[in-house]
């Protein structure tokens, strides 16, 4: 999705769907401290929502409107790392193109983009740096994918932590790398000999069926990339191919299975991070309830 002020905006929850998407961990052995349990999706919902209102608070406070974003943007909306796996989305949406189209124009005439249109360049950007920050200085964290990741510790998305999770710099350091790391897994999955092989069997499957491809997540960012009615038209049999065949050819199987073994073997790699924010995340929940019920009586 490209729309400029969910992107902003993903900075405040990513987190949140980074841990909604790791399974919880294993009980340890005796004589071990027992690993933080994981936020059920309703905590999160939670968490994202009193995140998003205590933003829009400090937004009101400096002059500025703020339009909460719901952390799920449409119920249909899928992530599919390993290329489209289920049938019956992809005979219903292709890949998500007519999804991202609607998102996009929702977004594009909703009360946020008049409100920004109405702006001048420079109280729009007053809006950017009460929002984000002055500059993304204050916080910082190792990218676990390589790199430094930094953010303010200044602005509404920070002032939102504060409320919520109380250190700023743990919150911001644990939850960022919980997030990189989906990317790390994606990444060894993907170089796996048994993907590699699996991976061989559908790009077969799918030239058979008209579709020739090397990998189903280049195939689907290449089909999406092109445009027009006849682009268009192709999506729901590429994608039910793309699924079919993950499916026939044990693609689909062997994917979810590394990804569960590498989502094993990252949370212990990065025990302290996944600890440190899950319990973090468990001990706002009050808070949290405070702040919705809040809004809900005002």
């Amino acid at each position: 999705m490209h729309r400029r002020w969910s992107a902003v905006v993903t900075v405040a929850c990513g987190a949140l769907l980074a841990g909604a998407a790791w399974t919880a961990l294993p009980a340890d052995g005796a004589g071990q401290r027992a690993p933080a349990r994981a936020p059920e999706t309703a905590e999160l919902d939670l968490l994202h929502t009193a995140g998003e209102l205590l933003v829009q608070d400090c937004m009101r406070a400096q002059g500025f409107s703020y339009w909460p974003v719901p952390r799920v943007p449409h119920p249909d909306l899928r992530d599919f790392p390993y290329g489209v796996d289920d049938v019956d989305w992809a005979r219903a949406h292709g890949f998500g193109r007519r999804i991202e189209q609607q998102l996009d124009q929702e977004a594009a005439a909703g009360p946020r983009a008049r409100y920004q249109s109405g702006l001048s360049a420079e109280r729009l950007e007053a809006l950017g740096v009460a929002l984000m920050g002055p500059d993304s200085k204050g916080l910082a964290v190792e990218n676990p994918g390589g790199g430094t990741l930094s953010h303010s510790d200044r602005g509404c998305i920070t002032t939102s932590w504060r409320e919520l999770y109380g250190d700023v710099r743990l919150w911001f350091g644990a939850s960022e790398t919980v997030k990189q790391l989906g990317a790390v897994r994606t990444g060894r999955v993907g170089e796996d000999p048994a993907f590699r092989t699996a991976l061989a069997g559908w790009s077969e499957c799918v030239g058979r069926r008209g579709f020739p491809a090397a990998h189903p997540v280049r195939q689907r960012d290449e089909q999406l990339a092109r445009t027009g009615p006849a682009a268009e038209a192709q999506d729901v049999p590429m994608a039910t191919a793309q699924a079919e065949c993950a499916r026939s050819t044990g693609l689909a199987d062997t994917a979810q299975d590394l990804h569960r073994r590498f989502s094993d073997m990252i949370r212990a790699e990065h025990r302290a991070a996944f600890d440190a924010m899950r319990r973090m995340q468990v001990a706002a929940l009050p808070t949290a309830r405070d702040v919705v019920a809040r809004h809900s009586g005002s």
